[in-house]
């Protein structure tokens, strides 16, 4: 048989491409050499501390619902039914903004966090941050008590300190505070700072959009926050933006499936936004655009501006940029990016990273205002909370009036600049000029250490408050549970400075909201609790201009050149953010987006750029360990593994943050390297370096080689053009040449279910539903909510590094990411692959004792206490997506750790809590669909539920809406219609084990011009 072969290459790391004979034998075995018991230094006891914050969770006596009224049990309430779960809207703020969610509640214990329908911000939709939130909840390394020189004291004794001490309103007080949009919290803030006539209110975050903000400032004059609409853009220019990623961009979830949505293929007549992308790392924002270009950090403003020069000759409003020269003058993306940019007039949006200055972002407003995109893709909205002054200076000029010792108190409201701040001003020792420093956090961490006291902060789930999504919609934020440790919210620690009088959250928030809705207030208010969010409200547009003075002011950041030689860009970490999620196991143990590595940061670096260290892009199988680098940059220097990612600019390497951390939490400590020290108050986002290697070595957990394709086709791709001329392009007959083997027989005998098969085929009774899975892979970024949303959904432990290390990660959906292409400029693509619940599953074949079988709804199902461990299943499935549990994970903590009797009740209490010596999988969510087929049935009789009532876990946090499920019997269905789409193919068709989980391939809307 001839193989007209038209199979696309992919390839998972560079060991893979280089497909060299060390790489070979580490595929063949199914776990490293020497993979056996805990034998090693990571003992069970030191196993058992990393996990006990993953799972030992708080305490049952304390999980008390926070009702007005609390109604005895012997009383039935009206809305409680045991064994039914509650769904409360309330929002997740997160730095200035806050994310629509809603909480499903058991009994009075929030378990899980979805997103809110009715919200702008989210659209039902979640980020890796809103799943995992519920875990931080529950984290018995939260700080328990205030705590007054080190010392454990009670929250009376520090209301009674702060009634006493701030009695003397001529106080200097320097209140230091993370970014917040509460109206509540504002308000109480300008009450502060009327109180305390000598004081002084600075926002501090590690990673923030001031430049974003100034930058408005110097092009129009005004400080304003910009909003892309990405569903109305034809074309998109990210400069450096990981727009779609939580650490990217605080409005990501908003973002994701706006741009996802104007990229939804049905048919050959649709069409598609086309994103462009430059950046110095790949990014998942990279990897889903059409065209990436590779530069470095310092790189990017030049080309910003000579990308304004070019459309300078064609548009008025950018003469500012006219005589413009650099580097990326004549280079080809100019003149292309241009060309589009001005035939897409009106349905364009040019966009740029947080961190860069604020003149290049006084250039890309220019930009957007020129190509007329103002008021259609981008809109300009003036900031109620936010000052006449550029927050990351005046924190500067705070800390200089610090150590002059201007000021003798300081109110830290959340932040943590002893650990964040810039590394020259010294911040820690700066608080020793001060008598009396408070510091309000959720952890006792580097600056509650180096204060004189520290308050336990009630988690956002305990506590009552309220907040503006991006956009400005307006939220309550609703508890769900009374606080686990008695903590405080930070709207009661601040009305608490300034009355000196403890109140509630609940009467705080009810006191703001009162001259919003100034007639019916209770109707008003329980619409608002009810729905999430208050739909009258929202940042009006604000109508701009470039103001007059603009030439003038850019001119300064006109000459701005890249750095020569090799330069480090610190950025926020893609799990752990600035350090604020460092404790959450689940975060800790997610596979970074391009990398793949858990539990560790590490230094990226181009291919090139090891090389020129003496560092081999290839990594040695022999064991886990990689080369380690010696960084220097502004008289501090570290050491950290190199990591070669293909597609990251040369003579440039990516650090991230949030690792490194000491004494503040059993998962947090001791992991990773704090790369803090390399930023400075003039350099916090890029800088040269020298880089060496050390020649020692570090181990790294990297899960990029796992379950390896041994170079068949599982993801199929085209371009746009490619689709409409050819609809079938991802049919096996298309990739490979020739028809599956097997169908012209099945076809003969009248079957075009597939391949004619040895096994007798059997298919569920009519009057049960036939579930089944389509994924985009058009609309898929690899952003990881699935995975997290998986595991908070069905109680998946977290195994630690080392065993991750030996491949035994237990994640139930993973998402594998294949490169295509040369290793210095490759193509990216993201497949999340769950059980491919197959018809004619292997696994049920091997089984000796009948584990693992077939649902009269097409599930392939696992009985647990049937299973004995055997590991056939695992081994013969092609899928590679089952996961052996090694160890007691849960069990230890039902004898051991904290209020040990209780962990099982922190934990979804409709799925089951596996033991040792079994295998577990992705069960498509059955308990959601089994209790949406006994409504059905109770309802209409049937079991077969109504389209979209059941929603994997999975599905329901994906903000890009990749994934649907539901009945395939339904021909309507929206799965249905997906499975009849050209686009539809299934892994490994020719096997035939006709699975129920299917793809739809790959699009990309590329330029002609630099295709």
């Amino acid at each position: 048989m001839s193989d007209q072969s038209n199979q696309t290459t992919f390839w998972k790391s560079l060991n893979e491409l280089a497909k060299n004979e060390e790489y070979k034998k580490y595929t063949e075995r199914e776990f490293p050499e020497n993979a056996t018991e805990m034998t090693d230094q990571v003992s069970r006891r030191s196993f058992l501390r990393v996990m006990g914050a993953s799972i030992a969770l708080a305490g049952f006596a304390s999980c008390r619902k926070p009702v007005q009224k609390i109604l005895p049990f012997s009383k039935q309430p009206e809305d409680v039914v045991l064994g039914e779960p509650n769904y409360y809207a309330t929002s997740m703020p997160f730095q200035d903004t806050v994310t629509g969610i809603l909480v499903e509640n058991n009994e009075g214990r929030p378990t899980k966090l979805e997103g809110n329908e009715q919200h702008p911000s989210s659209g039902g939709r979640t980020n890796i941050y809103n799943q995992a939130g519920i875990l931080n909840l529950y984290d018995p390394d939260r700080s328990r008590s205030p705590r007054r020189n080190g010392e454990s004291t009670s929250k009376d004794e520090f209301v009674q300190f702060a009634s006493d001490h701030f009695s003397d309103r001529n106080r200097r007080v320097l209140f230091i505070s993370e970014a917040n949009s509460s109206p509540t919290y504002n308000r109480i803030k300008q009450n502060a700072l009327q109180t305390f006539s000598n004081a002084n209110w600075v926002t501090f975050e590690p990673f923030n959009d001031d430049n974003a903000i100034e930058g408005t400032n110097i092009a129009f004059g005004q400080r304003l926050r910009t909003v892309n609409h990405y569903d109305n853009a034809d074309v998109v220019v990210a400069l450096n933006d990981d727009f779609m990623s939580p650490f990217g961009h605080k409005n990501s979830v908003e973002n994701a499936y706006k741009v996802t949505s104007r990229r939804k293929v049905s048919s050959t007549d649709d069409s598609m936004s086309r994103i462009y992308c430059v950046e110095n790392s790949f990014t998942s924002t990279g990897s889903y655009a059409d065209h990436r270009l590779r530069l470095k950090t310092s790189e990017i403003e030049p080309f910003a501006y000579a990308l304004a020069a070019k459309l300078s000759e064609s548009v008025n409003g950018l003469s500012a940029f006219s005589n413009v020269s650099n580097a990326f003058s004549n280079h080809d993306w100019i003149e292309r990016l241009a060309n589009d940019l001005l035939s897409n007039r009106g349905s364009s949006v040019v966009s740029l990273g947080f961190d860069h200055s604020a003149g290049a972002h006084a250039a890309v407003a220019a930009i957007n205002s020129a190509l007329n995109n103002v008021g259609s893709t981008v809109t300009y909205h003036e900031l109620p909370y936010y000052g006449d002054e550029n927050q990351t200076e005046e924190f500067l000029n705070a800390i200089t009036e610090l150590k002059a010792g201007n000021y003798d108190t300081v109110v830290l409201v959340g932040t943590n600049p002893a650990y964040s701040a810039p590394a020259d001003l010294e911040f820690a020792q700066a608080l020793g000029n001060v008598d009396t420093t408070i510091h309000l956090s959720d952890y006792y961490n580097e600056t509650s250490k180096a204060s004189n006291w520290h308050v336990n902060r009630a988690h956002f789930l305990e506590a009552w408050g309220d907040g503006l999504a991006y956009t400005g919609h307006r939220s309550v934020i609703q508890p769900q549970i009374l606080p686990l440790f008695d903590g405080l919210s930070e709207i009661e620690f601040l009305n608490t400075i300034v009355t000196g009088e403890e109140s509630t959250g609940y009467d705080l928030v009810q006191e703001t909201w009162s001259n919003y809705f100034t007639s019916n207030f209770d109707r008003q208010w329980e619409t608002v609790l009810h729905d999430g969010v208050d739909r009258e409200s929202g940042f009006e547009q604000v109508n701009v201009s470039v103001r007059s003075g603009f030439a003038s002011d850019i001119r300064s950041y006109l000459s701005a050149e890249p750095i020569n030689g090799i330069e480090i860009t610190i950025k926020p970490d893609a799990t752990l953010f600035d350090g604020r999620f460092a404790n959450n196991g689940w975060l800790q143990e997610l596979p970074e987006p391009m990398t793949k590595i858990t539990w560790d940061n590490v230094a990226l670096m181009s291919p090139s750029t090891a090389e020129s260290l003496g560092i081999p892009p290839e990594q040695n199988f022999k064991s886990n360990d990689v080369p380690m680098v010696r960084i220097s940059a502004g008289g501090n220097t570290l050491e950290i593994a190199a990591w070669v990612l293909p597609g990251h600019a040369d003579d440039s390497i990516t650090l991230t943050t949030g690792y490194g951390r000491n004494n503040v939490g059993r998962v947090a400590d001791g992991v990773g390297v704090d790369t803090y020290p390399l930023r400075s108050s003039d350099a916090m986002f890029f800088r040269p370096a020298e880089v060496e290697k050390t020649g020692a070595m570090y181990e790294i957990a990297c899960v990029q080689d796992h379950n390896s394709i041994e170079g068949r086709d599982m993801v199929r791709e085209a371009t746009l053009e490619e689709y409409r001329e050819n609809p079938d392009f991802a049919t096996y007959k298309s990739i490979h040449g020739y028809e599956v083997p097997g169908i012209k027989e099945a076809l003969a005998e009248g079957d075009d279910r597939g391949p004619i098969s040895l096994f007798e085929e059997q298919y569920g009774p009519d009057y049960q539903p036939q579930w089944g899975m389509a994924i985009d892979l058009n609309a898929c970024f690899g952003c990881g909510v699935c995975t997290i949303a998986c595991q908070a959904e069905n109680n998946i432990p977290v195994i630690g590094k080392r065993e991750v290390g030996r491949r035994r990660i237990m994640h139930w959906i993973r998402t594998d990411r294949y490169f295509e292409g040369d290793r210095d400029n490759p193509k990216a693509y993201h497949q999340p692959v769950p059980c491919m619940h197959c018809e004619m599953a292997p696994c049920e074949q091997v089984c000796p004792v009948a584990a693992t079988t077939h649902s009269e709804d097409g599930m392939n199902q696992m009985t647990y206490n049937r299973c004995i461990g055997t590991r056939y299943c695992a081994n013969n499935c092609p899928f590679k997506v089952r996961r052996f549990n090694f160890f007691n994970y849960t069990k230890e903590y039902l004898t051991t750790g904290d209020d040990p009797e209780i962990i099982q009740m922190a934990m979804n209490p409709d799925v089951t809590v596996r033991f040792r010596g079994v295998i577990e999988k992705c069960s498509y969510c059955v308990q959601r669909v089994n209790k949406a087929k006994i409504e059905s049935k109770i309802a209409t009789g049937s079991k077969k539920p109504a389209d979209g009532s059941v929603q994997t876990a999975c599905q329901q946090a994906c903000p890009a809406n990749a994934i649907t499920f539901g009945d395939l019997t339904d021909r309507n269905s929206v799965v249905s219609q997906h499975k009849q789409n050209d686009r539809n193919y299934v892994m490994l068709e020719e096997m035939n084990v006709r699975p129920r989980t299917s793809y739809l391939a790959k699009l990309r809307n590329t330029n002609s011009e630099l295709a």
